[in-house]
């Protein structure tokens, strides 16, 4: 005879569960940490449901409840952190008491909610970014890009209904140093489970354009706003652009990844504007101090060049009116000299004529005939050759004398068409005043022209 199967109904089974449960967890409650993996709000309830994982494998699930009145009371609490802290794919801390219910089965209800550890695992997944950035090479890989020393074409990243972005395009259009720049716009969300993707797809749509950087800005917010920059597959996108990247992330003291995988970090939305207007203005700055030492230097030479050259013009004609004045006294004093010597010759030879007709009178008549006929045109001679010879002589001195005179004469530059032109007996390149409408005496070899200057081309 075959015994009788103890049997239990369904819901004998989920009492005994319930009692065990109760007996077993009581009205203990417990702090437990898992992932945030959906929510939904019905009623002002939160519906969540909860997993972990171990080494990239599920190795739990459930259900948890936040009710109205602990959801307002966390509200309260964490102000807008809790909105944050509820975003699915968040890692938190939770106080929970077991619950189970005959119908809807197993579940935790949460009391409470520690944002702490969940910035520490903001930390946590920001340290193993970096780590992983270094390891892959691509931390640095940004700021060995060239960034051009004025940047006028901009493509910007952010999210248009922010305050941040209004605050960068005021900026970078209202400043008085430079705002002719072009920007590009492509609008993204910032927060959300949709942020990460399309930053990721807006940075590389920017990186097609023809720009000469990027801008990615968000406006302030806490840890959890700014958690979204901290994301591997952004701080890759980054590292791989061909443009460099600079970064706007409104936050005060903590860095996001996004900062340090960028070309350039500037604090705000509005720092990073001011950085390129400023870069601009420097540059044109040190463009127009360069320009002014270039102008000094050229009018300081200009001004010394015309100087020497009004000294050496003074100087040279100072020496060609000595040189002519000496050559006209060393002519007149050689031509007294020549006259002289002549005058002189002569009246030795006009004595020693006499002197030799006298002695052939007194010693005999007789050699009158032969002095006639052989020492008197012999001494005749002698006095005619030494006498061309000395006036030959002085008369090529002159000759040079006078062509070298004529050489230096003013006169012959004239002659051959130069002109000397002068304003109020002012000579016409020392004159100073203005030109337009004044008399101009003009001096020829044969004439003065007197004309109104109407133009000057130089």
């Amino acid at each position: 005879m075959s015994m009788q199967k103890k049997t239990y109904t369904l819901t004998q089974l989920v009492a005994s569960i319930k009692h065990v449960l109760a007996r077993t967890y009581g009205e203990q409650s417990y702090w437990v940490t898992g992932e945030l993996v959906k929510l939904n709000i019905k009623g002002g309830h939160y519906y969540l449901e909860l997993a972990d994982s171990l080494e990239g494998h599920s190795t739990a699930q459930m259900k948890a409840t936040i009710w109205r009145t602990q959801v307002l009371a966390l509200q309260q609490n964490l102000g807008e952190e809790f909105k944050q802290l509820m975003q699915p794919g968040n890692r938190l801390l939770f106080k929970v008491a077991v619950a189970f219910h005959e119908i809807y089965g197993l579940s935790l209800t949460i009391l409470d909610l520690d944002p702490a550890f969940t910035y520490g695992e903001i930390e946590l997944k920001k340290k193993q970014t970096i780590e992983r950035l270094q390891l892959e090479g691509l931390l640095n890989v940004q700021k060995q890009l060239h960034l051009p020393l004025i940047m006028k074409k901009i493509v910007l990243v952010g999210s248009p209904d922010t305050s941040g972005y209004r605050d960068f395009l005021t900026e970078l259009q209202q400043n008085r140093i430079f705002t002719n720049f072009v920007v590009q716009e492509i609008a993204t969300s910032v927060q959300g489970d949709k942020a990460v993707t399309e930053i990721c797809a807006a940075l590389i749509e920017a990186d097609t354009y023809a720009a000469d950087a990027i801008v990615l800005i968000r406006g302030g917010g806490s840890k959890m706003d700014l958690n979204v920059f901290n994301d591997y597959e952004i701080c890759k996108t980054i590292a791989q652009l061909h443009l460099p990247l600079l970064t706007g992330i409104g936050h005060e003291t903590d860095e996001v990844v996004a900062d340090l995988v960028a070309h350039t970090k500037q604090i705000t939305p509005t720092a990073v504007a001011k950085f390129l207007y400023i870069r601009v203005g420097t540059f044109r700055a040190e463009l127009q101090s360069g320009l002014d030492r270039i102008l000094n230097q050229a009018l300081s030479s200009l001004a010394h060049t015309t100087e020497h050259f009004t000294s050496t013009n003074k100087f040279l004609t100072h020496y060609f009116q000595n040189i002519i004045t000496d050559y006209r006294t060393d002519v007149q004093a050689k031509m007294h000299r020549i006259e002289v010597g002549t005058n002189e010759i002569l009246a030795e030879q006009k004595a020693l004529l006499e002197l030799s007709l006298e002695k052939g009178v007194v010693s005999a008549s007789h050699f009158i005939q032969m002095i006639q006929t052989i020492e008197l045109p012999s001494i005749l001679e002698k006095l005619v050759l030494r006498s061309a010879n000395h006036i030959e002589i002085h008369k090529l001195e002159i000759l040079n004398l006078q062509e070298k005179i004529a050489v230096l004469n003013p006169l012959k530059l004239l002659k051959v068409g130069y002109t000397i032109s002068s304003i109020s007996n002012t000579d016409l390149s020392q004159f100073k005043g203005e030109l337009i409408g004044q008399e101009l005496q003009t001096l020829t070899d044969q004439f003065m022209v007197f004309s109104t200057i109407t133009k000057i081309q130089k």
